[in-house]
């Protein structure tokens, strides 16, 4: 059995969603509008056998280039289930492969199910998102975690056809639920450390190739309180790369997010360093982003084990659509400079700061004043001393 036939069960086009807003019930990141268009007419052009060659072709070579980091030389490889299309369906589904692909079979039946792909929700980028991250496929900084290596296609929900040249940046938190880029986050490090400015761990930029994939060799990102385990991304068309391998230009098509099946988020947790981290898991099903994200699509990743233990890394993949000609705002926390990280006096974290990136929190235990914080004391304050009158009188 050779390894291309093996790999074909690998390859169901899935659909995705994308975005942050980390503890958004607090500070009122809202999602902006859904863009709620069915990929569902894509399906023929999803299941054309030079299309579906390809996409083997390339997941392929990821798979098999991982399993040969392991020593691993054989393979067996299964296929991903059909899903129905709400949060609680979508959530109790196995993303993990269930059907091993014998030799002699016919691929094109791997994928006459997989083409129901939808257009995932654009939601705002959240409130940590670091803009002008490098060019680079390893993202992993040398940090400890679970080696996730993510595949991500992308494709016009208009013309059903891949997108190539465009240019896919991703960030997420790391094992332990910290995001490093951006400083004066609650719950994200000391909000006095300017050193976590320095950091590019689990950021990066990738280009999509000639089949529209851009893939990217991460970690499992760690939980953290009010969010689901989630991966941004955004898909910058019309770009351009620069000497210094960062991209300038273009306009931001589409702001996301990506999950995991809770099964597997679980397995995860168990493992060192994840079972460290003592913040609050937030399940799929709670999160509100997740909710939309899978009324009517599917944003959980494929996934395969590399090896025979989770320990031993994954493999996962995932397609969606985007309008090209649609531009979102990006408002980000901070800028990646040639001198490091620079926070953006206008960007997220400012505004609910005030400015002071390290100089309190407003509304959490702990992390001083800042603008709301003494807006709702002051309220607070004003409420009593009508109490106190009304007593009186």
């Amino acid at each position: 059995m050779t390894l291309k036939n093996l790999l074909a069960g690998l390859l169901l086009a899935a659909p995705l969603a994308f975005a942050h807003p980390g503890k958004e019930e607090v500070y009122a990141h809202a999602a902006q509008p859904l863009e709620r268009k069915s990929l569902a007419h894509c399906e023929k052009e999803f299941s054309h056998p030079e299309f579906v060659r390809k996409t083997v072709e390339i997941h392929g070579r990821e798979l098999a280039r991982l399993r040969r980091s392991l020593g691993i030389v054989e393979d067996n490889l299964e296929k991903p289930k059909l899903h129905p299309r709400d949060y609680i369906s979508v959530s109790k589904i196995d993303h993990k492969s269930n059907k091993t692909v014998t030799k002699g079979m016919d691929l094109s039946t791997l994928f006459t199910d997989s083409g129901a792909c939808m257009l995932t929700p654009s939601v705002d980028q959240g409130p940590l998102y670091v803009k002008g991250e490098e060019i680079r496929k390893n993202i992993t900084g040398g940090e400890a975690g679970i080696k996730l290596t993510l595949a991500i296609q992308v494709v016009d929900y208009k013309t059903c056809k891949t997108v190539p040249n465009a240019y896919v940046d991703i960030w997420s938190s790391n094992s332990t639920g910290i995001y490093v880029g951006v400083q004066g986050y609650p719950g994200m490090g000391d909000p006095k450390d300017s050193s976590i400015l320095m950091g590019t761990t689990l950021r990066g930029v990738q280009p999509t190739d000639d089949h529209g994939i851009a893939s990217f060799d991460s970690l499992m990102p760690g939980h953290y309180t009010g969010r689901a385990t989630h991966i941004h991304a955004i898909v910058y068309i019309g770009a351009t790369k620069q000497p210094n391998n960062t991209i300038t230009g273009g306009h931001a098509a589409h702001v996301g997010q990506l999950y995991f099946d809770q099964s597997l988020l679980t397995a995860v947790n168990s493992l060192a360093p994840y079972n460290t981290n003592t913040m609050r898991v937030t399940p799929n099903t709670a999160d509100y982003l997740f909710m939309q994200g899978a009324n009517g699509d599917d944003p959980i990743v494929r996934y395969a084990l590399v090896g025979n233990e989770l320990s031993q890394g994954m493999f996962a993949w995932i397609r969606f659509g985007i309008d090209q000609q649609a531009s979102k705002t990006v408002n980000p926390a901070a800028f990646w400079t040639d001198k490091g990280g620079v926070m953006n006096p206008n960007g997220p974290v400012a505004q609910l700061t005030g400015g002071g990136f390290g100089g309190g929190f407003g509304g959490w235990p702990g992390w001083g004043g800042g603008k709301k914080q003494r807006a709702a004391e002051k309220e607070d304050k004003e409420e009593e001393e009508e109490e106190e009158v009304e007593k009186e009188e």
